[in-house]
């Protein structure tokens, strides 16, 4: 009997210390896009592009693993900072991540909305491994432009 009650106390101090770096990285990248959404309309789209694109810059965090990415409504990625090689094809649309699941989609279906948030399996920065990724999407307010950052579920609890 007391092992159970120390079990269930453990497991719920252990998802009272995850809950609040969730919830800070869901904040992080929600005031982040709307950082590089308020930079794309200041400052414009050629020095969002070279900003976005900077792997040292403003909008790359947490030693690098997060970051925000800029595309437009046809799912050409205009600006990101660790995988250049994306902004070479006219569009993504048909791109699926190794799951076959075609999430590029889905950030058009979020821009389209305004915001929102997509669930995909994509490479950790730095490490040679996938992991689920969640993504909040921001459209920038009258433009053909959204931007997306993210962060990686590592193992149940922790989060990244």
């Amino acid at each position: 009997m007391k092992r159970t009650i120390a079990g269930v106390l453990a497991v719920v101090v252990v998802m009272l210390l995850t809950v609040p770096v969730q919830a800070g990285t869901r904040d992080d990248c929600i005031s982040k896009c709307k950082e590089a959404g308020d930079f794309i309309k200041t400052q414009g789209i050629d020095s969002a592009i070279k900003e976005i694109n900077n792997k040292k810059g403003r909008f790359v965090w947490n030693d690098g693993v997060s970051y925000v990415f800029l595309m437009n409504m046809k799912a050409k990625m205009l600006a990101h900072p660790h995988k250049p090689e994306l902004t070479k094809p006219d569009t993504l649309i048909e791109a699926t991540d190794v799951d076959g699941k075609a999430f590029f989609k889905d950030f058009v279906k979020a821009a389209e909305k305004g915001k929102g948030w997509t669930k995909y399996m994509w490479p950790v920065p730095g490490m040679e491994i996938n992991k689920p990724k969640h993504t909040f999407i921001y459209r920038v307010p009258g433009t053909d432009y959204f931007v997306g950052a993210g962060f990686y579920v590592m193992s149940p609890g922790v989060f990244y």
